[in-house]
């Protein structure tokens, strides 16, 4: 009786929160304190142990991502500050997952993905009730084609039809309660609603709405420490009230650069570094709706192999073209200085030629004259 009280009091004064959440969804976790200092450590737990999806600390908070959650991703989760050699808990979390995936065709199911080639969704369908046909569809952007990817139906092969290719963790097989479509490389261009639908319905099994999001650098092949660059972070669609945060990186800790709210006419963020600035070399692109982390991109701005090496005053385009021409000059300089002397040395020897068969034409009337 008196854990269950300790238990309804830590539920008034918001020290434990319990949710059960939407199979196949991702979850996100925060908690904060008033104070985190540079020697202190912010970091979640999952039943004691630190668990790896404290993906980030910004503003006396800590954040994690859950992807894709199922029956694994149940239990407790804990938020532990750790200062001046003492621990203490800040927040509990109780997990619960469902055990289907419906949503009819609610869009309330929004995921993020960073395009690059190490990003992966997996769109999960799985029900309590057994069904004989199963597909994945996408619709790119709203109202446009719907597009079908893969479909099986019971005692047939799996068909793939659609252009993205299915990842290895796709079914292969089929199953009459459970239907995976696995993106193994997600593009910024996969980015719409995809849908599972069952036995050919109207209303869809579940709904899921992947929203992409990619970062670039310029120059994108390499910068000396004397450059400036630019870094670009991009969404494919901006649905909520969503917020785009330019992190520089220290460990784990997000230092903010700038943010900016997206609208529906903006889907960029874009930050100019300054030389002075881009030493810290590892960057992150957050992600927020409504003070939840949805997403994290992270970026590294790559040196040079010349940088050590570069010289402190770096030739400006201008001053190279200066350079060229004046080497231009002086070998065209040097050219016509040597025709020329070629010239005089032909026209010389050609005169001293002409001079010495005129004295020898004038010998022999010489020796004539002494004959008389």
């Amino acid at each position: 009786m008196y854990n269950i009280l300790i238990f309804i009091l830590m539920l008034r004064s918001g020290f434990c929160y319990k949710s059960q959440v939407q199979r196949g969804v991702d979850v996100s976790l925060r908690c904060e304190v008033s104070f985190l200092s540079e020697s202190s450590t912010l970091q979640w737990e999952r039943d004691g142990q630190q668990t790896s999806n404290t993906t980030l600390l910004y503003n006396n908070s800590a954040y994690i991502i859950l992807h894709t959650v199922d029956e694994i991703n149940e239990g407790g989760y804990y938020c532990r500050l750790m200062e001046n050699g003492t621990v203490k808990t800040v927040r509990n979390y109780l997990l619960n997952v469902s055990s289907d995936t419906y949503n009819g065709n609610k869009t309330n199911n929004i995921i993020y993905r960073q395009s690059s080639n190490n990003s992966d969704v997996s769109l999960i369908c799985k029900s309590a009730k057994k069904y004989e046909r199963w597909k994945w569809t996408w619709e790119p952007r709203p109202d446009s084609q719907i597009i079908d990817l893969i479909a099986v139906e019971k005692g047939r092969d799996v068909l793939v039809k659609g252009p993205i290719k299915p990842g290895r963790l796709s079914s292969t097989t089929y199953n009459d309660q459970l239907f995976i479509f696995h993106i193994s490389s997600v593009n910024f261009n996969h980015s719409g609603t995809y849908r599972c639908v069952t036995n050919d319905q109207d209303i869809p099994y579940t709904t899921t709405m992947l929203h992409t999001i990619r970062v670039s650098v310029e120059p994108p092949d390499g910068v000396l420490r004397t450059q400036s660059v630019i870094l670009t972070c991009e969404v494919s669609e901006v649905t909520d009230t969503m917020t785009l945060v330019w992190l520089r990186m220290e460990g784990n800790r997000g230092v903010l650069e700038k943010q900016q709210i997206m609208t529906e006419n903006k889907f960029q963020l874009t930050v100019n570094l300054s030389s002075y600035e881009t030493d810290p070399l590892h960057w992150q692109c957050a992600v927020f709706t409504e003070n939840k982390l949805r997403a994290l991109a992270p970026i590294t701005i790559r040196l040079s192999s010349s940088t050590t090496n570069a010289p402190k005053d770096i030739m400006t385009q201008d001053s190279h073209l200066q350079m060229v021409i004046v080497v231009a000059c002086v070998v065209t300089g040097c050219v016509l200085i040597l025709l020329l002397g070629l010239l005089v040395f032909k026209r010389q020897r050609k005169t001293g030629e002409l001079i010495s068969e005129t004295v020898k034409e004038d010998a022999p009337k010489k020796n004539e004259w002494d004959k008389l």
